[in-house]
């Protein structure tokens, strides 16, 4: 159950990266690549903190399978500012992540 809810959570980034515009250089796909990683990463940490390195890496990979999907995603390059991005990537836990890309 708390796997469907981090899941969840994970696609619900790509609903919030659609607020998330600003100026500077764009974002390339490797870097939206390394936020959502980020983002599975924390909810991982927060939800299952004995999660295995290799659970991680599959949650990851069933992570951007979605994005791929996700016409929000699509846009994260376009949407996410460097600024929110650096934020989010320093970020030690998906709520603080998530305040920086709103």
């Amino acid at each position: 159950m708390r796997l469907m809810v981090t899941m969840r959570r994970a696609c619900a980034l790509g609903a919030a990266l659609l607020f998330a515009s600003g100026c500077g250089k764009r974002l390339d796909s490797s870097e939206c690549q390394k936020l959502l990683d980020h983002y599975v990463e924390l909810l991982l940490r927060d939800d299952r903190p004995h999660s295995s390195a290799g659970e991680v890496m599959r949650l990851q990979q069933e992570a951007r399978k979605k994005a791929e999907r996700d016409p929000a995603f699509a846009e994260c390059g376009a949407r996410v500012s460097r600024q929110s991005y650096d934020c989010a990537m320093a970020a030690s836990d998906a709520n603080r992540l998530e305040q920086c890309l709103l």
